[in-house]
């Protein structure tokens, strides 16, 4: 019962007044996920697509399957698909941005 007792307790430091935490708000939190959500949905539906499966079987070293079925605009809305998540969240983060410029000024 000693031993509990001797643990040394630490105290917290104290903050200092001008650094402040980075805070997430619940909105920012639910956005994140719904991008990330999209875009591994995205990369789930385009592994099983054949000509992106040729393309990660080429950048793996393996032998590409000698079936012909993709062509390049398939492969090309694949990757729109896999950037539009990403280019959603840089739009929304710069109009945010710019709006709590605004209303701060």
């Amino acid at each position: 019962m000693t031993e509990a007792n001797s643990v040394p307790q630490l105290e917290p430091r104290p903050a200092s007044p001008n650094s402040s935490r980075p805070q997430v708000s619940i909105a920012v939190s639910l956005l994140l996920v719904l991008i990330s959500a999209l875009f591994l949905a995205g990369l789930f539906y385009a592994s099983r697509v054949p000509s992106v499966q040729t393309d990660i079987a080429i950048w793996a070293g393996a032998k590409p399957p000698e079936d012909d079925s993709g062509s390049l605009s398939q492969v090309m809305f694949i990757m729109f698909t896999f950037t539009s998540p990403l280019m959603i969240a840089i739009s929304l983060s710069l109009v945010m941005s710019i709006w709590n410029k605004i209303t701060r000024t």
